[in-house]
């Protein structure tokens, strides 16, 4: 498997989605990826859905890995911050964080 940066599970279950904008949201982030999309890019990020990830609130929900950040209510908007400001920058986007693994580096 070629390396990479950062891997991105989108919920696609019906209380995380229950108008299919997760899907939607998926295939928006296939395109603003770009370069970061490609395979033979080392600091590429993986993405997928999941049909839950268990908060079943709030949703569109997406986390982030390796950092482990939570952000809900993610509209398209908000996806086009995240993979510009935390995925292409790594500034995570505070405005839509519900929830961290590890405390935030400020913190």
């Amino acid at each position: 498997m070629a390396p990479y940066a950062h891997h991105v599970f989108i919920c696609t279950g019906s209380y995380c989605a229950p108008e299919g904008r997760a899907d939607e949201l998926y295939g928006l982030l296939t395109r603003l990826l770009g370069d970061l999309g490609r395979y033979d890019n080392p600091v590429r990020v993986k993405r997928g859905i999941t049909p839950c990830l268990g908060v079943c609130t709030g949703g569109p929900l997406l986390v982030v890995y390796p950092e482990g950040v939570w952000y809900h209510k993610v509209d398209e908007a908000a996806l086009k911050r995240i993979v510009n400001e935390h995925l292409r920058n790594g500034v995570p986007v505070e405005d839509y964080i519900f929830h961290r693994l590890t405390p935030a580096p400020d913190a």
